[in-house]
């Protein structure tokens, strides 16, 4: 049968379009959490950067995310590469990586052009790590994708909370280290 029925057509370009527009929804969440994720947070103990960072040979939308004291920016407690993308199922899915020469990038906060070079073989996979982003009322929420690397992100307006323990861990107090964007 070569004949397409008018009803089947109609039924194929709205699912078409429908797959199309959810598409888009995910890559324009992608975009605002690309937009407003960046910047200069700290609170009394920590500092925390999260800076985006041209590296073609890693993604598109891929962030340099270094933690230091508050008080001396060169103790470096922990230093990441996310690298963010739209998933299959339409979600925002965030890979988490080390550096393998942490060293070698310490100097990309002052020089960010020094990421142009960074290469997929420059970064250890953590596994498990990756966090799955989802828009929430009041801005992004993202946990880690499975219970060996427990992580929990909130952005909300000038603020982001990260936490370490699961979802699913009981605590009597706020589990969240809470950062306050620097102007």
């Amino acid at each position: 049968m070569r004949f397409i029925t008018p009803a089947l057509a109609l039924g194929g370009a709205l699912a078409l379009a429908a797959c199309t527009s959810t598409a888009d929804l995910s890559k324009t969440k992608l975009a605002t959490l690309a937009e407003v994720l960046p910047g200069n947070y700290g609170n009394p103990q920590q500092a925390l950067i999260i800076m985006r960072v041209t590296a073609p040979l890693v993604g598109d939308q891929v962030f340099y995310v270094r933690e230091t004291t508050a008080n001396d920016v060169r103790r470096v407690v922990s230093e990441r590469i996310w690298s963010l993308q739209v998933a299959a199922d339409g979600g925002i899915v965030g890979g988490v990586y080390g550096l393998q020469e942490p060293e070698r990038w310490r100097n990309g906060v002052e020089d960010p052009e020094l990421f142009r070079s960074l290469l997929l073989r420059d970064l250890r996979t953590l596994p498990g790590c990756e966090l799955l982003w989802t828009s929430t009322a009041h801005g992004f929420s993202a946990t880690s994708a499975s219970q060996r690397c427990p992580q929990r992100w909130r952005l909300e307006g000038e603020g982001l909370a990260f936490s370490e323990q699961p979802a699913t861990a009981a605590a009597s107090a706020d589990p969240f280290f809470h950062f306050v964007r620097n102007p």
